[in-house]
């Protein structure tokens, strides 16, 4: 195998493990540009109840914002479980890496969380919705499948 072609194989196989998690754009809101959660390289993610989901992601802010809201909605087929995330992970400014609020429109951001998973269900496949609202609506919004153990 050449050099060239070596390079080439490498690269594409970081970039299906960078963009290998697979996940469903929401109705509204833009997807994140990077997502990486931690011991998960493919849905659906496994989450352990009782210990904390890390993940980082990276975004480009859709529009100028003061503040972001973080959401988490979990469903099982159409029925969502109800779950509030603690108010200490509610608020998405608190969550940026390289940035602070307010956002600018075309903003590249990062963001990080350790969020504590407290599941009222165990041993289910749940599709989660993951929402970070602006000012003006829904800036970035995307669902992927984990089970619960």
């Amino acid at each position: 195998m050449t050099k060239t072609l070596l390079q080439a194989v490498l690269i594409c196989s970081f970039a299906i493990a960078a963009f290998g998690l697979q996940v469903q754009k929401c109705k509204s809101g833009d997807i994140p540009t990077m997502l990486d959660i931690e011991g998960c390289s493919k849905t659906p993610c496994t989450i352990v109840n009782g210990q904390n989901l890390k993940l980082s992601a990276e975004f480009v802010a859709p529009h100028a914002t003061k503040s972001l809201t973080v959401k988490v909605i979990p469903r099982i087929g159409l029925i969502a479980i109800p779950f509030e995330l603690p108010e200490e992970h509610r608020d998405g400014c608190k969550k940026l890496v390289n940035a602070q609020c307010p956002l600018g429109r075309g903003q590249r951001v990062q963001a990080a969380a350790n969020i504590p998973i407290q599941a009222p269900v165990k041993n289910v496949k749940v599709n989660v919705e993951f929402q970070l609202r602006s000012d003006s609506g829904l800036a970035i919004c995307f669902k992927m499948d984990v089970k619960i153990v």
